[in-house]
């Protein structure tokens, strides 16, 4: 009966004052950084557009020729190459001069699948997978150049990565209220 006083006393005690605790376990884990890779491509704006697409192949009604529609949708990214970007400032001015070089599309993406809309009323010769391919691929190239080429598109870029860049060169010590930022595209 002792016993078992003595051992309920030192169940509660070993309760009370954490005698009995799970084990902890730790791991430790060392990173060594190898290589810090430089800012290459600054996005300013992501563009979605969608574009119908024609495309007719010749041959003879009914039974060879090839028409339909494709309305496809892509994803454009406009930017520019951050390793490109010149800064400079005069000694006797309080003026930070950033030349950005020219803008580019930084990455194109066709999102979804393409809506093909047969238009050809042919019984031989439908068309396939690949005429699609040919098609989307085909109008892609012009949508970049379009994207690129958009005014509207250039300049909400550029205010963009403007904005950015503003906010990283003014956090820098000694900068902010003390110099002003002239930005210019290189031609």
């Amino acid at each position: 009966m002792i016993g078992a006083v003595v051992l309920a006393q030192y169940g509660v005690l070993g309760y009370k004052f954490g005698f009995w605790k799970e084990p902890t376990s730790s791991t430790k884990i060392s990173v060594t950084v190898k290589k810090t890779l430089p800012i290459t491509e600054i996005n300013g704006l992501a563009v979605s557009t969608e574009k119908v697409i024609e495309s007719e192949k010749d041959g003879l009604p009914i039974i060879g020729g090839k028409k339909m529609l494709i309305v496809a949708s892509w994803k454009v990214k406009l930017g520019i190459d951050g390793s490109k970007i010149k800064l400079t400032t005069g000694d006797s001015s309080n003026v930070i001069k950033a030349e950005l070089p020219k803008l580019m599309v930084t990455s194109m993406e066709q999102v979804g699948t393409p809506h093909v809309y047969s238009q050809s009323g042919s019984l031989l010769d439908s068309y396939s997978s690949q005429d699609v391919l040919n098609a989307v691929n085909a109008k892609s190239r012009s949508v970049k150049s379009a994207v690129l080429n958009d005014e509207d598109y250039q300049k909400q870029t550029l205010d963009s990565i403007e904005g950015m860049l503003s906010s990283i060169i003014n956090a820098a010590p000694g900068i902010s209220g003390n110099y002003k930022i002239e930005y210019s595209v290189a031609e």
